[in-house]
């Protein structure tokens, strides 16, 4: 498959991912740096009730795509008139869903028992009201491949926003700083999109094209829907069951193992459907696509899950200092489950390439089922590190539904196309086992320890991919 397939913004799939990457990289870098200091600012509790009012704004703003954004991308026949008629709509559903977020905080608030949410929540409605706005002006973005827009934009807003929430955190605002933190973000990428893409034609008129793209974005919002719930379920129940601290440091290690899935695997999925949308009809190239993308992000996961379990306590005190301790054996737990998640988060862009996204839909209704089976499981159990077990043991069984409606059913093929993952696997196990059994050898020193346990994994992982010749497909990708 060529991937020069482009004449607007950049011209291959490769290109656009090297800008992601670049910027993704440039994104994290700076966020961890100013994560690192809000930790040291900002108490576990105040982080807890973060999450809470993260869960319910990232509920609310399920509403403020209503798959639209995908569609503007896929339906490239949507007409500047369409268009602006679908900001119009936009703009009417961001004001309606930022009051309703408004009035449900009360309820909230009297469920977890904690007055401080309403104000948060409040102030978090500013953040839904521009993501909404945003839902057409991105999506133009990346129908035309403006990546190198998009990447700068994202470091940029990254940084702004974060330097604002340190300011406001050392003046002791506690929560309010990381709710302004997301709010900033929000209105700053915003501003960004409809001043390089503005929309030119706009009209109240926006019921013809709702009608075009209902039947791909219906499918796509009721997705949305069930992997929100999915997704945040554990910090709902967490958080009510087990305390605003617990949840804090829950929230802190699920945040860890997210780091690599934005960072790899979502920023391959945000350049995928905007170069395979036009090749929709022609699955064997779609399918080829995938394969070489999920399994140089196979090669590439295997040994960043294996740090994230092995180095759990050293990336967690060396990250957020020692008050961060009890995250560290959530982590390795968490932590089991990023492989299967770095390697088939991308599916959805796939999905969406392919114009079924009702075979997206069923996949999510499975995997839903099973995280809300593990989190029972965990939840019964009274324990939060066995909570934590049981959520990765759901993620990591959500590659079967997807593995079956995006093979079998989406692309026409066997699943046997997965034993092409099996020699990575292997190796990692191998490597994971050795190092572990090494534990009483490390030294003391965090820095030390994390650096000896990166070397025998390095090494191992190395050796194993040379020996079954598995750097022949790094080789390919990069061609």
């Amino acid at each position: 498959m060529t991937d020069t397939i482009g004449t607007k913004g950049s011209k291959s799939i490769r290109g656009a991912a090297s800008l992601q990457f670049a910027s993704k990289y440039s994104s994290i870098l700076i966020q961890l740096l100013i994560t690192a200091v809000l930790a040291r600012l900002i108490t576990p509790g105040d982080f807890g009730v973060l999450a809470i009012v993260v869960v319910f704004s990232n509920f609310f703003m399920l509403f403020s795509d209503m798959g639209i954004g995908v569609a503007v991308i896929q339906f490239r026949d949507l007409e500047e008139r369409g268009l602006g008629a679908l900001f119009v709509f936009s703009l009417f559903l961001a004001v309606i869903l930022a009051l309703l977020f408004c009035a449900a905080s009360f309820a909230i608030a009297w469920f977890y028992h904690d007055s401080r949410i309403v104000p948060l929540c409040c102030l978090a409605s500013l953040a839904l009201l521009f993501t909404t706005f945003n839902m057409v002006p991105n999506g133009l973005m990346l129908r035309d491949r403006q990546f190198l827009s998009i990447g700068l934009r994202l470091v940029a807003s990254t940084l702004v926003s974060g330097c604002v929430a340190i300011v406001l955190a050392y003046c002791g605002f506690g929560a309010y700083a990381l709710v302004i933190q997301i709010v900033c973000s929000a209105a700053f990428v915003f501003l960004w999109n409809i001043i390089k893409r503005p929309i030119r034609c706009l009209n109240v008129h926006f019921i013809k094209p709702l009608r075009e793209v209902f039947s791909y974005s219906a499918f796509q919002l009721a997705f949305m829907f069930l992997n929100y719930f999915s997704r945040n379920l554990d910090n709902l129940a967490i958080g009510k069951l087990f305390g605003d601290a617990s949840l804090g440091f829950y929230d802190k290690a699920y945040k860890l193992t997210t780091y690599p899935l934005n960072s790899l695997s979502g920023v391959v999925a945000s350049v995928v459907q905007p170069f395979m949308a036009e090749h929709q009809d022609d699955l064997d190239r779609i399918f080829h696509c995938w394969k070489k993308i999920a399994k140089g992000l196979s090669l590439v996961g295997v040994p960043i899950s294996l740090v994230l379990i092995c180095a759990p306590y050293e990336i967690t005190e060396i990250m957020y200092g020692p008050q961060w301790g009890e995250s560290a054996p959530l982590l390795a737990v968490l932590a089991v489950s990023v492989y299967i998640q770095l390697v088939f988060n991308p599916s959805a862009a796939f999905f969406q390439s392919i114009g079924r996204t009702d075979l997206m839909f069923r996949a999510g209704l499975i995997n839903a089922f099973l995280t809300v089976l593990g989190l029972g499981i965990g939840i019964l159990s009274g324990d939060l590190l066995m909570a934590a077990a049981c959520i990765s043991a759901a993620y990591c069984l959500h590659c079967i539904p997807l593995s079956y409606y995006l093979l079998r059913r989406g692309f026409c093929v066997p699943v046997k196309s997965l034993g092409i993952f099996l020699p990575e696997i292997s190796i990692g196990v191998i490597a994971g086992i050795t190092c572990m059994v090494l534990t009483p050898v490390y030294p003391a020193n965090l820095f030390l320890s994390l650096i000896a346990k990166l070397l025998v994994l390095a090494v191992i992982v190395l050796l194993g991919y040379a020996v079954t010749g598995q750097f022949r497909y790094m080789k390919g990708l990069l061609r």
